[in-house]
């Protein structure tokens, strides 16, 4: 799964000389909290909501107040934009973004490519798309199969089984576990009563448990 899955395209931006009350103005109408700065068709850095509301005073004299509003309204966003920020390709892949930004401590993603802004994502958006990727929120249920060995050759048994009852497998998740060489899977199935399912899977030795079946949410 690349970026490019998960990013908005061809979002909104403002440039270097845009004047801060504007920027504000555009984002609460937008309802959008960034927005990519760019001058001559090149990223050159991005600001948020937090950096322009750091700007606006919030207390003080009303003297203080008039003289800090002067010159809030001549204030641009080259003045407060994060300058340079670290950027993405269409086709880096989300985890790969998540760790970028967890190290710096960064929640959104301008994507560049041959130069050019593209669009943008966040974490958010990674997130949301992990959810529907992974069926969380489908009606269904999760079952965990623990203690497995060659990974590969189970997982086809394992495949084949629940194909025998005519259940859907909406998700799957692999987990090693590094000190014993184990391996766990985690299996979204689109069947509100696995019973059988385990039955089968606990009558050819695997280790199963069931997990509460799940509301179908909208997203």
């Amino acid at each position: 799964m690349r970026i490019k899955d998960v990013m908005t395209k061809n979002p909104i931006t403002v440039n270097p000389d845009t004047l801060v009350l504007k920027a504000q103005k555009l984002m609460k109408d937008k309802g959008i909290q960034r927005l990519p700065v760019v001058d001559k068709d090149r990223l050159v850095g991005i600001v948020t909501k937090y950096d322009l509301l750091e700007a606006v005073p919030i207390k003080g004299t009303s003297a203080n107040l008039y003289d800090l509003n002067i010159v809030l309204s001549q204030m641009k966003v080259k003045d407060l934009m994060k300058k340079n920020p670290i950027t993405v390709t269409p086709y880096t892949p989300v985890e790969d973004a998540l760790r970028i930004g967890q190290e710096e401590k960064i929640g959104s993603f301008p994507v560049v490519e041959d130069g050019k802004l593209v669009g943008i994502a966040t974490e958010s958006d990674i997130v949301r798309f992990l959810i529907r990727t992974l069926g969380i929120g489908e009606e269904g249920s999760r079952i965990t199969l623990t203690g497995l060995g060659e990974k590969f050759g189970e997982l086809e048994r394992i495949i084949s089984l629940i194909s025998q009852h005519k259940v859907t497998i909406l998700s799957m998740i692999l987990l090693p576990k590094r000190k014993s060489g184990e391996w766990m899977i985690a299996l979204r199935l689109d069947t509100k009563n696995p019973k059988t399912v385990i039955q089968q899977l606990k009558k050819e030795g695997f280790d199963v448990s069931w997990a509460v079946a799940s509301v179908k949410a909208e997203w």
